[in-house]
């Protein structure tokens, strides 16, 4: 009887171990980042195609061309943490060399990804990737920040609220490329609208590739005739806004092309 309860006593106690353990494991399970992989010498080239609204002229403008990111070698940055430059060519047709354009940089911190866009440091994505997760992707901008557009200026921030995580694993098709991503994700930026501003940003993510779409429409209007005068808001609240705009822009980035 006494060895009946000894055994039982140690097979709970293997037991509880065992589970206690399979908790252990479930609790620490590392971070993964497979929806932005960041590794030296990896590039994804984007067609990008915009819309930009001259107030000051009163024109459009329309344009295709295509960008490259290359990541660079890993590096300490001022906080202590690892970075990666990112250098970004242009080109205006497929034929074109690359030139230059500006270097960004990039990192992972505290599950967070970060990447400094002329100068501005954004939250991009936070891990694990998780259905209607929420944070706040712009808590080093000011929400008042001017950016610098043709013939003038636009508080692009105005109105933005955190970003929120959709579309977790599921499949994203691109119909500018053409190309089918079977586990992607979605983050939305903002989207708002009233009748003389319009602020929509989105960014979508595949599994092991990075960004593979990017959407933002940043516009204002007066609906004034010639961009002159005193505008009539009333008299167009139903016309599109590529029609109404007056300043600001519509951009697009897909990718074509990459070696993830």
């Amino acid at each position: 009887m006494i060895r009946l309860f000894k055994f039982i006593l140690i097979f709970l106690s293997i037991g509880t171990l065992y589970f206690s353990c399979d908790r252990l494991l479930d609790e620490v399970a590392p971070t993964t980042f497979e929806y932005y992989p960041i590794e030296s010498g990896k590039y994804r080239i984007y067609q990008v195609d915009s819309v930009v609204y001259d107030e000051y002229n009163c024109t459009m403008h329309s344009s295709t061309f295509f960008i490259k990111e290359e990541t660079g070698q890993a590096v300490l940055d001022g906080e202590g943490d690892t970075m990666h430059s990112v250098r970004r060519y242009i080109k205006e047709d497929s034929s074109a060399e690359w030139t230059l354009l500006n270097i960004w940089s990039e990192k992972i911190e505290d599950n967070q990804l970060q990447r400094v866009e002329n100068n501005q440091r954004f939250i991009k994505l936070v891990f694990p990737a998780k259905e209607n997760t929420s944070w706040d992707g712009i808590v080093f901008i000011r929400r008042d920040t001017l950016v610098a557009i043709r013939g003038g200026s636009i508080d692009q921030y105005k109105d933005w609220d955190d970003f929120t995580m959709k579309n977790v694993g599921e499949t994203f098709l691109d119909t500018i490329s053409n190309v089918i991503y079977p586990d992607a994700l979605l983050v939305e930026q903002v989207d708002k609208i009233n009748n003389i501003e319009k602020r929509f940003s989105r960014e979508v993510f595949s599994k092991e590739i990075g960004m593979v779409y990017k959407e933002m429409w940043i516009l204002d209007t007066q609906c004034r005739i010639n961009c002159t005068g005193v505008g009539d808001i009333a008299s167009c609240l139903f016309t599109p806004w590529k029609e109404k705009a007056e300043k600001g822009y519509i951009l697009t980035m897909s990718l074509i092309d990459h070696n993830y």
